[in-house]
């Protein structure tokens, strides 16, 4: 897919090394990495905790599915030029939550149409409150418009690695639990029903997950990290079906996808290398 979306430029500027860097320094676990779909669009649904929720969401999905993966962002963070920078580094999308304009809405559709990722925090914002922030209508409408499944995540812990105000990332982990992917159920309802009743299960289905991220936090996970093991092995295959071998971007995917896997299964306690820089690869 064009990674130009109208006056939007969002393509991918995070290095492989960095993904590394991450995977190994700032990743307890990744559960559930099997309901990631390999092919076609989904939308993420996440929970917010850090502007480093960015950074694990894609490094993740990266090694899941090696295609780009956009984030719809508060526009107003777009003003400075440093922050609009680094937001447009790992795909972001200024949107106006209150009055979303037709290039953003635009952008997104595009984003699903061309079996791209989109990753939302129907929350709105960062919060680290405890639980769930109420939840807005923006990805579920989309889900609904476009038919796309939702694919619900929770991350425990990102709020220790980059607390809001904070640059310079903590020495601390965070755990990805992904849960069965979900789609709209129209029934003859009407669309605001339908949309409500999405937006309901998958609350309920986060809710569960950020449970099961909090008290597992810490603990090695054998078969969540064979199940990240099984994507690499698949892409391996896929390569070996086709009769060639791994091209530059499979390779990579692998070696994050191992990278996962191991912290995984054992999450790391010796000092990590100081952080690459996060250039294009």
């Amino acid at each position: 897919m064009d990674p130009y979306k109208g006056s939007f430029k969002v393509g991918e500027t995070v290095s492989t090394s960095f993904r590394h860097w991450v995977a190994r320094r700032h990743v307890d676990a990744v559960e559930g990495l099997g309901h990631i779909p390999a092919e076609g669009p989904f939308i993420v649904v996440s929970n917010h905790l850090s502007f480093f929720d960015h950074y694990l969401l894609e490094t993740v999905l990266y090694g899941a599915r090696g295609r780009h993966v956009y984030f719809p962002a508060k526009a107003a963070n777009f003003h400075h030029p440093v922050k609009r920078l680094v937001r447009m580094s790992v795909g972001c999308i200024p949107l106006d939550s209150d009055r979303p304009d037709r290039n953003a809405l635009t952008a997104m559709k595009e984003v699903l149409e061309g079996g791209d990722v989109l990753c939302t925090y129907p929350e709105g914002t960062r919060w680290t409150g405890g639980g769930l922030a109420p939840f807005h209508d923006g990805p579920f409408y989309f889900a609904v418009r476009t038919g796309v499944p939702v694919v619900p995540v929770m991350i425990h812990g990102a709020d220790r690695i980059l607390p809001k105000g904070e640059v310079v990332p903590h020495r601390a982990t965070a755990r990805l639990v992904f849960g069965p992917r979900l789609t709209a159920a129209p029934r003859g309802r009407t669309r605001a029903a339908v949309i409500a009743d999405l937006r309901t299960r998958t609350r309920d289905r986060m809710e569960r997950l950020g449970e099961r991220a909090r008290t597992a936090h810490g603990r090695p996970d054998e078969d969540a990290a064979l199940a990240v093991r099984a994507r690499a092995e698949e892409i391996a295959a896929a390569a070996c079906v086709r009769g060639r071998g791994l091209d530059r971007t499979e390779q990579r995917r692998i070696a994050v996808l191992h990278s996962l896997a191991r912290a995984t299964a054992a999450p790391r306690t010796a000092a990590p290398a100081p952080a690459p820089v996060a250039a294009t690869a």
